[in-house]
């Protein structure tokens, strides 16, 4: 058998060997470019420090200088061209370092916090729908406050209902505590540990704006909650003139003894003072007889009422302290209702969110008459939130707006001028509010006294009454002079009570349209003075004209 030999040509052996021959060993990869960041995350309080340097390293390749720097959230921090962090509000972002072509990024994590807390004011487009009807007004206001309303004529509309609780949820969902709240003007006020969730409560499709008003540190304790118990005092007087002590002056600038001597001491009426704390009131021996029907704070972090602050005790003695031959206040036989909004420890517009509030509260708990010694202006510490001249037209400012819808409920309110000399704050600017500047006891203008003629062309103070020198009670129980239109006011309020406790049937712009006319300068109206000293026997007869009228 033959054996076959199969050979390749000779052209295919050769190109065989010269392609294994010639192969060539490939040269390596060069090395990836790396890029680096020290340090490689930042954990910063924002109220320690702003700024922080960062380098970038790139390894493998081109220097530090073909680097572009970005933040993630600019909201959070951001990073200057050079690597320089600037931390704006608490929060965790990014920082990022990428490489000329974008070959390579690193990043450095910061996180910024801080110990503050921020009140948010969210100004809703509308209230929604409520989970109450104008028929059953009795499920969200007091027997009195419908009472009050059928016996001025006021109808009970869609301003009475309280804000949509599916709103109220919503709201809560987002994060952060409601501290205040308005079914007058559609607003909510939050307390949040989250600067930014600004963003969140603005995604909200029922939300309108979101105000910051107020920042500060954060409370590390809890809150006390704070139980009511009102004081049935029996705060009777005897028939016959009182003898004042040391409030005559107090009482017979304004010629209030003419009502008193009448019998008309403010039996009957409740008075609702909107002030800052009412420090040991309770415990305080000048106050043990007055009727107090309820006290409560509307300052988040004070919930106690009567912890903290003389001003409210110095204000509400003016009116309510009865102690004949030692101390006898403008409306000795009214009832009292004590409500805090004011936070001595800043100056920020969340007090006008608590006032708002409060008045709120007053009308549906049925108060007659608010008596408010308290003033905003240029003080608060966010200038963007500082009021100007032409605010002042007494339907701009939140508390303002507040006022002029109480009064549609027919609440009388009185405020202080203020003690800036210079034009009046909110809510004394309102066209609703009798505002009550102060003289002393030669009847003169005091220096601090504010005034001038509004924006839109108002006398502001209406009238004037004893501020300069008054005496006041303080939180011991003694007798004090003091000085400042918060004293004024409620001489003044407490008086009005007892006029309007002589003729009820006076709405509140008929009792405040007698007091202005009693005034001396009521035909002549000048600045700092207003229409002038009130007469509150001019006023009785004044006022008896125009309920025999009816």
């Amino acid at each position: 058998m033959t054996t076959k030999l199969y050979t390749l040509p000779l052209f295919l052996l050769l190109t065989c060997f010269f392609v294994v021959g010639c192969k060539k060993t490939a040269p390596p990869e060069p090395a990836a470019q790396v890029v680096s960041i020290d340090p490689s995350f930042l954990n910063v309080a924002k109220s320690l420090a702003y700024s922080y340097q960062l380098k970038a390293t790139v390894a493998n390749g081109s220097g530090s200088n073909q680097i572009t720097w970005s933040s993630e959230n600019p909201r959070i921090a951001t990073v200057t061209a050079s690597g320089l962090v600037m931390c704006i509000a608490a929060g965790e972002t990014n920082i990022v370092a990428t490489l000329s072509g974008g070959t390579a990024v690193a990043k450095c994590k910061v996180t910024v916090s801080d110990g503050d807390d921020y009140k948010y004011r969210l100004v809703l487009k509308d209230k929604g729908t409520s989970a109450y009807s104008i028929s059953s007004p009795g499920e969200f206001l007091s027997a009195r406050a419908i009472e009050r309303r059928r016996k001025r004529n006021i109808p009970i509309d869609q301003s009475d209902l309280p804000i949509s609780p599916d709103y109220i949820k919503a709201i809560q969902n987002v994060g952060g505590i409601i501290v205040a709240k308005s079914k007058w003007l559609n607003t909510v006020s939050i307390n949040t540990s989250d600067e930014l969730s600004i963003d969140k409560y603005k995604t909200l499709p029922f939300v309108k704006d979101v105000i910051l008003v107020w920042e500060g540190k954060r409370s590390t304790g809890s809150l006390t909650k704070y139980v009511d118990a009102p004081q049935a005092g029996n705060n009777q007087t005897a028939n016959g003139p009182l003898d004042y002590g040391t409030a005559l002056n107090n009482i017979s600038v304004s010629n209030g003894q003419a009502l008193h001597d009448k019998g008309f001491r403010g039996a009957g009426i409740e008075i609702a003072d909107i002030d800052a704390g009412f420090i040991n009131l309770k415990t305080n021996p000048a106050f043990n007889n007055i009727n107090i029907k309820g006290a409560k704070s509307f300052v988040y972090e004070q919930p106690d009422p009567y912890s903290t602050d003389d001003h409210g005790v110095w204000v509400t003695s003016c009116m309510a302290v009865n102690k004949p031959g030692f101390y006898v206040g403008t409306a000795p036989e009214a009832s009292y209702w004590l409500l805090h909004t004011e936070d001595q420890t800043s100056e920020y517009p969340i007090e006008e969110d608590y006032w708002a509030n409060a008045i709120e509260y007053a009308d549906s708990a049925g108060v007659d008459i608010v008596n408010s010694s308290l003033s905003y202006t240029t003080g608060y510490y966010l200038p963007s939130a500082r009021y100007k001249f032409e605010d002042m037209d007494g339907k701009t400012a939140l508390a303002s707006r507040a006022a002029n819808m109480a009064f549609s409920k027919g609440i009388f309110i009185v405020c202080s001028a203020g003690n800036e000399q210079q034009w009046v704050g909110t809510p004394a600017d309102s066209p609703n509010v009798l505002t009550v500047g102060s003289i002393n006891k030669t009847f003169n203008i005091d220096s601090f006294s504010s005034w001038g003629i509004t924006v839109d062309g108002r006398v502001k103070p209406d009238i004037v009454a004893l501020g300069g020198g008054a005496s006041v009670i303080n939180n011991t129980g003694v007798q004090e002079p003091r000085s400042g239109t918060s004293y004024a006011s409620p001489i003044i309020c407490g008086l009005a009570a007892c006029l309007w406790q002589a003729y009820p049937k006076l709405n509140n712009k008929e009792l405040m349209d007698v007091i202005r006319k009693s005034a001396d300068r009521y035909n002549n109206p000048i600045m700092p003075y207003g229409y002038g000293i009130a007469n509150m026997q001019k006023a009785m007869d004044l006022a008896k004209v125009v309920s025999d009228s009816k």
